[in-house]
Protein backbone atom coordinates (compact mmCIF):
# COMPACT_ATOMS: atom_id res chain seq x y z
CA UNK A 1 0.00 0.00 0.00
CA UNK A 2 1.24 3.37 -0.75
CA UNK A 3 0.35 6.69 1.35
CA UNK A 4 1.80 10.29 1.23
CA UNK A 5 3.01 11.78 4.41
CA UNK A 6 0.37 13.76 5.57
CA UNK A 7 -1.75 10.48 6.33
CA UNK A 8 0.56 9.56 8.51
CA UNK A 9 1.19 9.55 12.38
CA UNK A 10 5.33 9.72 12.67
CA UNK A 11 6.55 8.05 15.86
CA UNK A 12 10.51 7.31 14.88
CA UNK A 13 12.43 7.20 12.60
CA UNK A 14 14.70 3.91 11.74
CA UNK A 15 18.26 4.15 11.69
CA UNK A 16 20.24 3.96 8.52
CA UNK A 17 21.60 -0.08 9.71
CA UNK A 18 18.17 -0.76 11.28
CA UNK A 19 19.91 -1.59 14.53
CA UNK A 20 17.98 1.24 16.61
CA UNK A 21 15.32 3.86 16.47
CA UNK A 22 14.89 7.78 17.24
CA UNK A 23 11.58 10.14 17.67
CA UNK A 24 11.22 12.31 14.65
CA UNK A 25 11.84 15.94 14.54
CA UNK A 26 9.01 18.14 13.21
CA UNK A 27 11.13 20.45 11.23
CA UNK A 28 11.16 18.13 8.12
CA UNK A 29 7.08 17.58 8.18
CA UNK A 30 6.66 20.07 5.28
CA UNK A 31 9.02 17.70 3.20
CA UNK A 32 7.17 14.16 4.19
CA UNK A 33 3.97 15.52 3.69
CA UNK A 34 4.46 15.53 0.15
CA UNK A 35 6.81 12.30 0.18
CA UNK A 36 5.01 9.10 -0.98
CA UNK A 37 5.92 5.72 1.13
CA UNK A 38 5.54 2.28 0.72
CA UNK A 39 3.41 0.81 3.86
CA UNK A 40 4.36 -2.12 5.51
CA UNK A 41 2.91 -4.06 8.69
CA UNK A 42 4.72 -4.32 11.80
CA UNK A 43 2.00 -4.64 13.96
CA UNK A 44 -1.40 -5.31 14.01
CA UNK A 45 -2.32 -5.40 17.36
CA UNK A 46 -0.60 -1.64 17.82
CA UNK A 47 -1.85 -0.68 14.47
CA UNK A 48 2.04 0.55 13.68
CA UNK A 49 3.50 0.13 9.87
CA UNK A 50 7.10 1.10 8.80
CA UNK A 51 6.73 3.44 5.98
CA UNK A 52 9.59 3.36 3.25
CA UNK A 53 11.04 6.16 1.22
CA UNK A 54 14.19 7.76 1.24
CA UNK A 55 14.32 7.19 4.98
CA UNK A 56 12.26 4.77 7.06
CA UNK A 57 10.12 5.57 10.03
CA UNK A 58 7.59 3.65 12.66
CA UNK A 59 4.43 5.16 11.89
CA UNK A 60 0.41 4.84 12.31
CA UNK A 61 -2.54 5.64 9.79
CA UNK A 62 -4.42 8.88 10.51
CA UNK A 63 -8.00 8.22 10.89
CA UNK A 64 -10.25 9.53 8.78
CA UNK A 65 -12.95 11.14 9.63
Amino acid sequence: MKKYGNELIFISQIYGNGLNVYPCSSYRNEIRDKQIFQINSLSLSNMTFIASGFNSYVVRLKNKQ
